[in-house]
């Protein structure tokens, strides 16, 4: 019954961790706004330090700032080109 129960932990485990590591996939884009072209909850700001990580070469990216306990961490990614 143990052996279930351990089992039964581990996988649910499993797929918290895989619904986790997918969730970003299927972020909204922000189509207007201050943020347009980037996820929501992210801010689009200017960006000069690599040229190489901006690749619609437009001078901007969007940051989302994570926070893990005491931590604050920045992530930059390339922000959308929007049509027309």
């Amino acid at each position: 019954m143990r052996r279930i129960l351990v089992l039964l932990t581990v996988v649910a485990l499993m797929m918290v961790m895989v619904a986790m590591s997918v969730a970003p996939a299927f972020a909204r884009w922000e189509t207007s706004g201050d943020s347009q072209g980037c996820r929501t909850g992210s801010l689009l700001v200017a960006y000069t330090y690599s040229p190489e990580d901006n690749k619609n070469a437009d001078m901007f990216v969007c940051q989302i700032r994570r926070e893990s306990g005491n931590f604050v961490r920045f992530v930059y990614y390339d922000n959308r080109p929007l049509p027309g």
